[in-house]
């Protein structure tokens, strides 16, 4: 299977996004979740990475990556949890 490693995470005002090394960009709006929708821009930005999603510790919310790329249409959604991962 192949494994695409998310290299860069980062917010704007309506959306978070990740890029891979491979150069897919996906973003999803804050809107979907009502408290990343509801959340200061400074809790937005307070997140931090794990293997496999984005974490906002403030608001008790996460990300999982593959469902990132997967809405974006990169990859399936019945993939592997680890197909899309961070790694520092």
């Amino acid at each position: 299977m192949e494994q695409y490693r998310v290299n860069r995470v980062w917010v704007d005002d309506a959306y978070v996004w990740a890029e891979t090394t491979n150069g897919w960009k996906a973003g999803y709006p804050f809107m979907q979740w009502k408290s990343l929708a509801e959340a200061t821009q400074e809790q937005r930005q307070n997140f931090f990475l794990s293997r496999y999603g984005i974490h906002w510790p403030e608001i008790d919310e996460d990300l999982n990556f593959s469902g990132l790329f997967a809405d974006a249409g990169f990859c399936k959604s019945s993939i592997a949890e680890d197909a899309v991962f961070y790694k520092a």
